[in-house]
């Protein structure tokens, strides 16, 4: 959280310089430096200075941003959410096999608990669920019975022992990794769904209502974009009186296609055919000598607005891409009748991924009084906390400065970075699809030492 805001002045020197001030105006004694008239003042002022410490964080409390723990919790019924999200458990699909197919349905009652051959944690299925008459396996969903992120990255067929053996038993084993898990949303956690409920009022699906039902979902994920996308039309369009016509605001006239239907052969603006857009109307006028000149139909393409259209993009604290099992959770909460307006179709989506590498040689002052291996140590670190920060948002650019101050922070002289080099990456703005950047490999160079 932030530092706290200062009501009232906590500085001890001055409030004693104004007390022996005010106490010597009032009796005409001056105050000596060990005298019981200036140890009184001391006490006095230590009560009052504590005093005004409990004041200013009392105050602090009733401000959102820096209140804790019940106090924030307490501020939350001033917003749209008012519950701090609790720890979540996560989920998987688990396969159960029986011996042989049956004559009847096999029952897996709801609560059937599943483990690992370590018995680390404990699951259970989710619903009731038969293993259909001529058949030998069933899937059903099964849930961690401790909650938060300890559930999570169980990879397929880890959860593989069964607690509770139902009739015809013989094997079990998850067939989707474990996901979905979430630890109690911390203060600034809360406090930053707090601000984004914010828009959660309106009906009308404003871009930080998308955010904030996706982020609502885990306190795992670490920033969303909701996209109102540009989408590609393809139609085949009549031709009238030498001009074919298409309706549309924000259509990319730059980016049209135009073919006789059926030819599949791309004509040529300007020799075939010429095109004005005004006031939402695409109007194509078909040259008289040119290869259109016989078409009674047109088979086009062009970039519009994808008005309607939402797509959301997620992105774990870790920097990874969201799951399908967590993908598939922000969909159920942003399409959900009470939040979406009715108009909007909602998609969640992967983000493109952008790579790099992470090459560099860096030299140690010769003056230095720190070690070579301490050195390198902080280089490592200073690495590792770039590359945990240039994929912790969606959008944010490849930059080798943030990378070179981290390791001149670190104590080295200078620093020659061959890789990564500035790229500039979609945040979505423009309605393309988001990126995020991911660390391929890392390459790191001690240069030794070096003069100043």
């Amino acid at each position: 959280m932030r530092s706290d805001y200062a009501f009232i002045e906590t500085d001890t020197t001055a409030l004693v310089t104004a007390m022996i001030a005010a106490y010597e105006k009032m009796t005409g004694v001056t105050v000596q430096p060990a005298s019981p008239e200036r140890l009184f003042i001391l006490w006095v002022a230590d009560i009052i200075v504590q005093t005004r410490v409990a004041i200013n964080y009392a105050a602090n409390q009733n401000i959102p941003s820096r209140a804790v723990g019940e106090n924030l919790d307490a501020l939350a019924e001033l917003f749209y959410t008012q519950l701090r999200p609790s720890a979540k458990a996560a989920t998987c699909t688990v396969r159960f096999s029986i011996s042989e197919a049956q004559e009847s349905a096999i029952l897996i009652p709801a609560g059937t608990r599943v483990t690992d051959v370590a018995n680390t944690l404990i699951w259970e299925t989710t619903a009731d669920v038969y293993i259909p008459i001529g058949s030998t396996t069933a899937d059903v969903a099964v849930r961690c019975q401790t909650a938060g992120t300890v559930g999570n990255g169980y990879l397929a067929g880890q959860l593989n022992t069964v607690v509770d053996v139902f009739p015809y038993y013989v094997s079990c084993s998850n067939i989707t990794v474990a996901d979905g898990g979430a630890n109690t949303a911390t203060d600034a956690e809360f406090f930053e769904l707090l601000k984004a409920s914010e828009d959660a009022y309106s009906t009308a699906g404003p871009m930080g209502a998308y955010v904030y039902w996706a982020k609502s979902v885990s306190t795992e994920i670490a920033d969303v974009k909701a996209i109102r996308p540009k989408r590609q039309i393809a139609k085949t369009i009549p031709v009238y009186g030498g001009h074919a016509f298409l309706g549309g605001d924000n259509l990319v006239a730059s980016s049209l296609v135009v073919a006789a239907a059926g030819s599949g052969v791309k004509a040529t603006i300007t020799t075939d055919y010429t095109v004005s857009y005004e006031d939402g109307l695409l109007d194509i006028t078909i040259k008289s000598d040119g290869a259109l000149a016989s078409a009674t139909q047109l088979d086009i393409s062009i970039t519009g607005d994808g008005a309607g259209h939402v797509d959301i993009y997620a992105l774990m604290d870790d920097g990874t891409i969201a799951t399908d099992t967590v993908k598939a959770l922000i969909l159920a909460a942003c399409n959900d009748d009470k939040v979406r307006p009715l108009t909007d179709l909602v998609s969640v989506k992967d983000p493109a991924q952008v790579d790099y590498n992470i090459a560099l040689t860096y030299y140690i002052p010769s003056d230095t009084t720190v070690s070579a291996a301490e050195i390198k140590t902080q280089v490592d670190a200073a690495v590792a906390d770039y590359a945990k920060w240039q994929c912790a948002k969606l959008g944010r650019d490849i930059n080798p400065s943030k990378l070179i101050s981290l390791l001149m922070q670190a104590g080295v002289k200078r620093v020659a970075v061959t890789s990564p080099v500035f790229t500039q990456l979609s945040d979505g703005s423009d309605h393309s699809t988001p990126q995020v950047a991911k660390l391929v490999s890392t390459t790191v160079t001690s240069g030794g030492y070096e003069d100043e």
